[in-house]
C-alpha cells in the first residue's frame, strides 16, 4: 500500500511555479490597501499581519492559523505546491499542522486552567475579606448590610441589586428587611457614588462606610422591601422555595399572588434567590438581579454568591442568638424591676397602714387639748382685754387651732375624698407665707415671694394643700437653721392647664442617694423627725392628680416643684 502511495504520488504531474501566486491581495483580489500584507511580495502574509486576519485579533499566533489561514483559499493554493514532490515533505507538513493543531488545543486548556487558576483564587481571596469583615460585627444589621454591599459592590459580586427577606417571630412569614442598589435606572447611574467615590477603596473600606451611612438603612429600595413579606407555605409560592435551594426564577412564571405582588412591587423580572441558612435552622433568602445592567445570573455566580452567603450565616446566626440572649435579659430586668417596684408600694402600704394606726391613736391624745387650745383663745379673744398687737396673736392662735381641728378631723376618715372647691391658689400660699413670716424673721431667713399676678382659678382641697405647703416650707427653715433665704413662686402653663409652685431654700441640701426615699413614710434624716411629713405631702399631691419632685445640691439648697391640674377630672382626684 505504502510502495503504490509512493509511485503515485512520483507520477503526479509537478506544480509549476508559475502556477502559484505569492500575493494574498492578488490572489484574493483585496483592496484593503491599509492591510500590512497589501503590496508585500518578499514575506508571506501570515507572518506580516502577526496575529491579526482582517478585523479579528487572536491572543495567539497559531489560533490565527488554525481558525484563518488553514481555512484560507490563498493558503491552501500554496499548499498545491508540495503536489508531485518528495513524500517526506508532504508528511512534514501534515505532520505540523496537525502538531500544531495539537499544540492550540493544549493551550487552550492550559489557558482555561490558568483562568481557573484566578477564578478560585479570586473567589478565596473575596471569602478571606468578607471573613475578615464579618468577624468584626456583632448584630444582624450589620452583618445583612455588610453581605448586601459585598453582593452589589463592583469590587463583590457586582450584582445591580440585592434583597434580604429573613425569619422573624411569626413561623410562617419571612420579613423583607434590608436591600441594597438602585430603585430607579436614574438612581442606578449615581447610587454607588455614595460608597464608592475612591476607586481603590478595598471591600473593607466599602463596607466600614455602609455601616456609617444611614443612607442604607432607609433608602427607598429597603422602605419597599420592608413593606413585604413572604408566605413560604404557600402551595403554588416559588420564591420561598429559595429558603432550601439556589434558584433562577422568572417573574414570569410565578402563580402565586403573593409573589407576583412582591415581584411587582420590588421589580422583579428575571432574578436569582439565595438561601441564607446553617445546617441546623433557615434564616431566610436573599435575591438578587441585574435589571439595569440586563447581565446573566450564571449558575457560577449563583455559586459564587452561596458560598459568601454560606460564610456569613454562621455570624449572622450568632448575632441573632446573641440580640434575643440581650432582650430576653432586658426583659427579665423590666421584669425585676417591676417586682422590686411592687414590692417597695406593698411596703409603702404597709408603712401608711402602720401610719394611720398611729395617726388613730394619736388623735384622741391631741384632739383634747387643741379643742382647750382653741376655746381658751376664743374666749380671749371675745374678752377684749388686751390691745390690738396681742389681739392679733391671739386671733391667730384662735384660727390655727380651728384648722388643726379641722384637719384632725379630716385624718378621723380614711376613705373620704378630697373637699374639693373652688380655690385661689396664690391665697393659699400667702396665707402659708404669713402664718410662718415671724417664725422666719426670728431666724434672721428672708421669705421671698413671686407670685403669678394672673393665676387662674383652680379646684383644690384648700386644708390640705395649706397642710402640705405649711410642710414644706417648715422643712427649708430647718434645713436653714439661720441667716438664710426662701423663695417661693408660682406660674402657670395656660395651654396646658397646670399650676406649678416651686419652694426653694439655701440650706444644707440632702445627698443624693437620699433623695429618693424622702416621701417614704418613716424615713427621716433628721434625730428628732418622725418620717412622716414629707410622706403626707406626697399623698396629699398624688391625690390631687399632680406630681412633686424635688432637686438638691450639697451646700448650696433644695428645690421642691409641685405641679397640680387646675380643674382636675373625676378619676384623677383618689381618697385621701
Amino acid at each position: 500500500m505504502k510502495d503504490s502511495k509512493k509511485k503515485e504520488i512520483k507520477t503526479a504531474r509537478p506544480v509549476e511555479e508559475d502556477d502559484v501566486i505569492n500575493r494574498c491581495w492578488e490572489y484574493l483580489s483585496c483592496e484593503n490597501s491599509d492591510c500590512p500584507a497589501y503590496g508585500q511580495e518578499e514575506s508571506p502574509c501570515w507572518e506580516v499581519t502577526g496575529h491579526r486576519c482582517g478585523d479579528r485579533v487572536f491572543a495567539r499566533l497559531e489560533e490565527k492559523l488554525i481558525q484563518c489561514c488553514f481555512k484560507c483559499p490563498f493558503f491552501k493554493q500554496l499548499k498545491e505546491r508540495v503536489k508531485g514532490r518528495r513524500w517526506a515533505d508532504i508528511t512534514m507538513l501534515e505532520t505540523l499542522e496537525d502538531a500544531l493543531v495539537r499544540s492550540s488545543k493544549y493551550s487552550t486548556k492550559v489557558e482555561d486552567l490558568y483562568m481557573e487558576v484566578i477564578r478560585r483564587s479570586k473567589l478565596m481571596n473575596l471569602l478571606g475579606e468578607v471573613s475578615k469583615i464579618i468577624a468584626r460585627l456583632d448584630k444582624e444589621e450589620d452583618i445583612i448590610l455588610a453581605i448586601l454591599t459585598v453582593t452589589t459592590a463592583r469590587e463583590g459580586l457586582g450584582f445591580n441589586r440585592a434583597f434580604a427577606f429573613l425569619r422573624g417571630e411569626e413561623y410562617n412569614l419571612l420579613r423583607g428587611k434590608y436591600a441594597l442598589g438602585p430603585s430607579s435606572p436614574e438612581e442606578a447611574e449615581s447610587i454607588w457614588k455614595i460608597l464608592d467615590k475612591d476607586s481603590d477603596a478595598s471591600l473593607e473600606k466599602l463596607v466600614s462606610k455602609g455601616q456609617k451611612l444611614h443612607y442604607l438603612r432607609n433608602s427607598p429600595l429597603t422602605k419597599i422591601t420592608r413593606r413585604h413579606a413572604i408566605i413560604f407555605d404557600d402551595s403554588e409560592g416559588m420564591i420561598a422555595t429559595g429558603m432550601n435551594e439556589i434558584r433562577f426564577i422568572s417573574s414570569r412564571d410565578l402563580k402565586s399572588d403573593n409573589d407576583m405582588e412582591i415581584a411587582t412591587a420590588l421589580g422583579l423580572e428575571d432574578f436569582c434567590i439565595i438561601p441564607i441558612a446553617t445546617v441546623e435552622d433557615r434564616l431566610g433568602l436573599l435575591i438578587v438581579d441585574n435589571i439595569f445592567t440586563g447581565k446573566e445570573v450564571t449558575a457560577e455566580d449563583a455559586h459564587l454568591l452561596e458560598m459568601v452567603v454560606s460564610h456569613a450565616t454562621t455570624s449572622l446566626r450568632a448575632a441573632q442568638l446573641k440580640e434575643s440572649l440581650g432582650k430576653n435579659v432586658e426583659s427579665l430586668k423590666a421584669t425585676y424591676r417591676k417586682l422590686k417596684a411592687n414590692e417597695e408600694r406593698m411596703l409603702r402600704a404597709e408603712r401608711l397602714a402602720i401610719s394611720g394606726e398611729l395617726t388613730s391613736s394619736v388623735l384622741h391624745e391631741i384632739k383634747n387639748p387643741l379643742v382647750a387650745i382653741g376655746g381658751f383663745a376664743r374666749n380671749l379673744w371675745n374678752s377684749g382685754k388686751f390691745d390690738e398687737k396681742d389681739r392679733e396673736k391671739v386671733e391667730i392662735i384662735m384660727n390655727e387651732a380651728q384648722r388643726l381641728e379641722n384637719y384632725l378631723g379630716s385624718l378621723q376618715s380614711n376613705v373620704r375624698r378630697l373637699q374639693i372647691e373652688d380655690s385661689d391658689l396664690n391665697q393659699i400660699v400667702d396665707d402659708v407665707c404669713q402664718l410662718i413670716q415671724n417664725d422666719f424673721s426670728e431666724h434672721n431667713i428672708d421669705l421671698l415671694k413671686s407670685l403669678a399676678p394672673e393665676l387662674p382659678g383652680c379646684r383644690i382641697d384648700q386644708v390640705k394643700l395649706h397642710e402640705a405647703f405649711l410642710n414644706i416650707l417648715m422643712n427649708a427653715k430647718e434645713a436653714i437653721v439661720s441667716d438664710g433665704k426662701v423663695w417661693v413662686k408660682t406660674w402657670t402653663d395656660g395651654s396646658e392647664g397646670l399650676l406649678h409652685i416651686e419652694i426653694t431654700d439655701n440650706g444644707g441640701g440632702i445627698q443624693k442617694d437620699k433623695i429618693a426615699r424622702i416621701f417614704i413614710p418613716f424615713y427621716t434624716t433628721k434625730e428628732d423627725g418622725s418620717g412622716l411629713g414629707l410622706a403626707f405631702v406626697h399623698r396629699i399631691i398624688r391625690d390631687h392628680g399632680g406630681n412633686i419632685s424635688v432637686t438638691s445640691t450639697r451646700g448650696k439648697g433644695t428645690t421642691f416643684v409641685i405641679t397640680l391640674p387646675a380643674y382636675p377630672r373625676e378619676d384623677q382626684i383618689q381618697p385621701s
